[in-house]
């Protein structure tokens, strides 16, 4: 009878992480800006994603690595990787004993946790850079054309001087 009621609170205590933290967690992905596409990737594999930033995403706990990647227009694509913290409810099945508990919260990753709170900034993309002025190709308006006596806008005028305006013309003459 004594050896029995030493065993019972033993054998309550085997897969001790388990029991009081389970083997599957919310994790939360946030950006900077908000509003990016993200996905969740542990070896290689799928396991979650995010419509839309910030949003959670319930996993089941591993020893393995998340890698998640999020992505915006007009945003360059960021990653990062985020290895898993090893629990300390696991030390429970150590000290009393509970070798098979141990063996549980291994094989069902319940001694393990991921942070719960995931948060990635995306750079802006780069503007497009156009090449000097010299290089450029003029560009006319075919159906723009300057009065013959007007002054070009680069000449020197003297105060006083009357400017008349560019005047439309049709195409067809």
């Amino acid at each position: 009878m004594r050896k029995a009621a030493f065993l019972l609170p033993i054998t309550l205590l085997s897969a001790c992480a388990t029991i009081v933290n389970g083997s599957s967690q919310t994790v939360t992905v946030s950006t900077t800006p908000p509003g990016a596409t993200c996905t969740v990737d542990r070896v290689g594999a799928r396991i979650g994603a995010v419509a839309q930033t910030p949003g959670s995403v319930r996993l089941d706990k591993s020893k393995n690595d998340l890698s998640v990647t999020c992505s915006k227009p007009g945003f360059q694509t960021a990653t990062v990787s985020k290895a898993p913290s090893f629990g300390g409810a696991t030390f429970g099945n150590i000290i009393a004993g509970g070798v098979i508990g141990v063996v549980v919260d291994a094989a069902s990753g319940a001694n393990y946790e991921y942070p719960g709170d995931i948060r990635l900034d995306l750079a802006a993309d780069a503007l497009p850079t156009l090449p000097p002025l010299a290089l450029q190709a003029p560009v006319a308006a075919p159906d723009m054309v300057e009065a013959p006596d007007a002054v070009p806008a680069r000449s020197m005028r003297r105060p006083g001087a009357r400017v008349r305006p560019v005047v439309a013309r049709s195409a067809s003459y």
